[in-house]
């Protein structure tokens, strides 16, 4: 079945879903919004944006603690320490997140303005009153 899938060409959709697509990726969650438009590339997307969001976030988790780690030990003994020692050998972990998270909003981005561009354009009339 995922054969048949991966045969098919993505749909079209209308001009006004492209738009909420386009939204969803540049303002909600990258990928998200590629996934709405029937891309499986979608997944990638949002797996790249999750992978980068979990590496900040646990860059900053690490700071946190030790930053406060580095205050109890310095309101105990009065003597304070260089902090950095502690996050520099992680801040490749802070780039490497943030680049994958820009990585896959600009990447999200470009394919819902591809989705967008292919989208047929708006010809719908006002249904006649009678």
């Amino acid at each position: 079945m995922s054969a048949a899938m991966a045969e098919q060409p993505p749909r079209i959709i209308t001009r006004k879903r492209a738009v909420v697509c386009l939204g969803m990726n540049a303002l909600a969650f990258p990928g998200l919004g590629t996934i709405m438009a029937g891309r499986a590339i979608g997944y990638v997307q949002a797996a790249v944006m999750s992978l980068g969001f979990f590496l900040f976030a646990g860059f900053m988790l690490w700071y946190l603690v030790s930053s406060v780690g580095a205050l109890n030990r310095f309101m105990l003994s009065g003597v304070q320490e260089d902090l950095s020692q502690q996050y520099r050998p992680w801040l490749w972990v802070l780039w490497l997140g943030l680049g994958l998270s820009v990585f896959a909003w600009v990447w999200s981005v470009v394919s819902s303005l591809v989705v967008l561009k292919q989208a047929p354009a708006v010809t719908e009339t006002p249904p006649r009153i009678q």
